[in-house]
């Protein structure tokens, strides 16, 4: 047990047999001192060691694409486990209380006890913001007097010699619980002068070397020879310049990706082309081309980002300064192809370009009726044959066996040609003991059990660049993963988009659902009307599920849309779905720009009266209350992966990407507003969602909508 536990629901568990055991030593009256102290001792150790790691998911982005993540909040809203995991750390806490005040324990002992009733006052505070977001005044209730007090820096710098000498990891991950800028400091002192004492801690790096490398840190790096790795993205940074190309640092960032399984890499392929920029030495290039030998759909994946970056206009005039090495990375790519490997890789971009060469062949029929355009499509699709092995860029999981040759359909646009056309794709299941039933004599019939086949719609757009989509809705994914690792029951959907080339990308289409703007056209005044006219009356079953899933996908993308400042929310960019939920979609405004530079949109997310009104028509209904918990919620676990987040976008700003202006980084760092503890953060965002439900902004855009483009609401 002194070992450390990081389950979350094993907390309860855990500290019981602490409990247990804090018992029986204050008890034990008649044993020896020298015993009895050291029993106390070995509690307290064990006791400490769950706070060997940080108070949140421990290796953010490498298991959050496997949905692995060691996390440290409890699950979803289990309120009943919650509760009792709250009332036995006030039982641990009173009996520490006790001890503590007995006399009879020794100076190191007494220091333990402190540090951890410290600790646990931290952990309760944490667990009952979680319990109750939105009602303040019940938070005193299971409170111990520590947490109410709440901590000055003194206080805590204080236990650091404590936590170090008791364990370095306890004391690395206290930065993480207190929002101390002396405390941060004396850590990373110790880091700084005991390195070896952390080098299983990868958090004590990152606190280490900062954002860029500091002057102070010399014989520290040989060091990196022996560090455990950091997570994926942190790693991908440190070939940024502002750690100068260091040999020691370049080549701790090699181990760590490659100690990371390929298909994890595939989520961070945008920002692994990005480092090309910086890539003096050749190490990123070296495992771009090592990895490829693993995964030719992860060569693909690069080689499309690759091309998708190599000018910064649409037109591809205007070549981005990397090109000269993305040309090179790219034949080297190439040439490293084995036959079989060439042979597949030709064959699968010519069959998509094929495919997006259609765009091509509308414009000869620009201007005419959507019905000719249609009939171009066809006439296309008809002439493409289907490969064996060729997929889409968007769904490398699925092969493409065939193509519905009738399902070309020309998308509005006045001087490019989208389009879309549907595939029949077939993917693997996951492997399960039913998939090998009744087919050991069948080879036809197990293959037929272990795949199925499906239809799946996708846009094909030239002309357009696609790259910022295809940033946000990395996050938007990064976002969902951290939503689902702490079991908060919120829902988001990340449709699937590519970039394929400068100004060309693939997109997958949204899936049984329609625009608010179409809803607006086919005379559904009110969304909560037409909630009403789909799924019945709001006693009905099938309302109070669509309600449900509006209610739960609206928090998390209320959250989102606050964080990456998505703009150009009219109703033409909002989707619902089949099941109720809303899906908002076309990225090409957010952080730092907004259509024609001006910032109609204040608010920060779309709160409208109508989505009110299909929570329940009013700010104090059950349902619009369930809304502000889960946005609060949604915003808390988001802000525990605020640095790693960060480092996501720091990548990027260099991409050339329009959204980023000077100070990008900094202000969607501010947003999540770290200087504040787990209730300020609670209070900042339940503010945030008031300012939104009342914000005359979003009202004012909407108009302005429908008055240039048509666009209802």
């Amino acid at each position: 047990m002194s070992g450390g536990c990081s389950q979350p629901l094993a907390r309860e568990s855990y500290f019981h047999v602490i409990l247990l055991g804090l018992k029986v030593a204050r008890q034990c009256t008649t044993m020896a001192e020298v015993i009895r102290g050291r029993l106390l001792g070995r509690i307290l150790t064990a006791a400490l060691a769950w706070f060997a790691h940080a108070p949140q998911y421990v290796l953010l982005f490498d298991d959050l694409v496997q949905l692995l993540i060691r996390i440290r909040w409890s699950f979803g809203g289990n309120r009943l486990q919650i509760k009792a995991e709250t009332h036995v750390l006030a039982d641990v806490q009173a009996n520490l209380d006790t001890i503590g005040k007995s006399g009879d324990v020794g100076a190191k002992l007494k220091a333990k006890q402190e540090l951890l009733s410290i600790l646990i006052a931290n952990e309760q505070s944490r667990l009952l913001v979680w319990l109750f977001p939105l009602d303040h005044a019940k938070k005193n209730h299971f409170l111990s007097s520590h947490s109410r007090a709440g901590l000055a820096d003194t206080a805590v710098t204080a236990h650091l010699k404590t936590a170090w000498a008791e364990n370095p990891a306890i004391a690395v991950h206290l930065v993480k619980r207190f929002q101390s800028q002396k405390l941060a400091s004396e850590v990373r002192w110790q880091v700084l002068n005991f390195p070896h004492k952390v080098l299983e801690v990868p958090d004590a790096l990152e606190i280490l070397l900062g954002k860029e490398l500091p002057g102070d840190v010399s014989f520290q790096l040989k060091y990196l020879l022996y560090w455990q790795p950091v997570n994926p993205i942190t790693a991908v940074t440190y070939f940024m310049p502002a750690y100068g190309n260091h040999p020691f640092i370049i080549q701790y960032a090699m181990r760590a990706l490659e100690s990371h399984s390929v298909d994890v890499m595939f989520f961070y392929v945008y920002q692994i082309v990005q480092t090309l920029r910086y890539d003096v030495l050749g190490y990123v290039e070296r495992y771009i081309i090592e990895t490829a030998k693993f995964s030719q759909l992860f060569a693909h994946q690069i080689i499309w980002n690759m091309k998708a970056n190599a000018y910064r206009d649409e037109a591809s005039t205007e070549p981005d300064p990397v090109k000269p090495t993305l040309d090179k990375v790219m034949g080297s790519l190439e040439d490293s192809f084995s036959p079989e490997d060439r042979e597949f890789y030709e064959r699968e971009f010519a069959f998509f370009n094929e495919v997006t060469g259609i765009s091509g062949t509308l414009r000869s029929v620009l201007h005419e009726p959507k019905e000719v355009k249609k009939q171009k499509i066809e006439e296309e699709l008809r002439k493409i044959q289907v490969e064996v092995g060729v997929y889409l860029p968007s769904n490398p999981d699925g092969q493409v066996i065939g193509i519905d040759r009738k399902s070309g359909k020309p998308l509005q646009s006045h001087a490019k040609t989208p389009f879309m056309a549907t595939f029949r794709i077939r993917k693997n299941k996951p492997s399960t003991p039913s998939a090998i039933e009744e087919t050991e004599d069948n080879d036809r019939a197990s293959q037929k059990t272990n795949t199925y086949e499906t239809w799946l719609s996708a846009i094909f757009k030239v002309g357009d660049d696609c790259r910022q989509d295809v940033l946000a809705l990395q996050m938007i994914a990064a976002f969902r993963g951290i939503f689902n690792t702490v079991g908060l029951d919120v829902w988001v959907f990340p449709y699937r988009v590519t970039a394929t080339a400068p100004g060309c990308g693939v997109i997958d289409v949204l899936p049984n659902s329609i625009s608010r703007d179409m809803l607006g056209r086919e005379a559904v005044n009110r969304l909560d009307e037409y909630f009403l006219s789909r799924y019945g009356n709001e006693d009905s079953i099938a309302y109070q599920v669509a309600r449900s899933n509006f209610v739960k996908s609206m928090a998390a993308y209320s959250v989102i849309s606050y964080l990456l400042q998505f703009k150009d929310r009219h109703n033409g960019n909002i989707m619902i779905d089949d099941a109720g939920h809303i899906i908002h979609i076309d990225f090409g405004f957010c952080f730092d720009i907004a259509p024609g530079g001006i910032k109609f949109e204040r608010a920060p997310f779309k709160l409208t009266a109508e989505m009110i009104g299909v929570m329940g028509g009013s700010t104090t209904s059950q349902s619009y209350r369930w809304f502000e918990e889960l946005t609060i919620k949604a915003f808390l676990a988001a802000r525990q992966h605020a640095d790693h987040l960060c480092d996501v976008v720091r990548v990027m700003l260099d991409s050339g990407l329009p959204c980023f202006k000077e100070g990008s980084l900094g202000r969607f760092r501010e947003r999540f507003v770290l200087g504040r503890d787990e209730r300020g953060a609670a209070e900042w965002m339940g503010e945030c969602v008031r300012r939104s439900a009342g914000s005359a902004s979003t009202g004012v855009y909407d108009r302005f909508q429908l008055i240039t483009n048509g666009i209802p609401y």
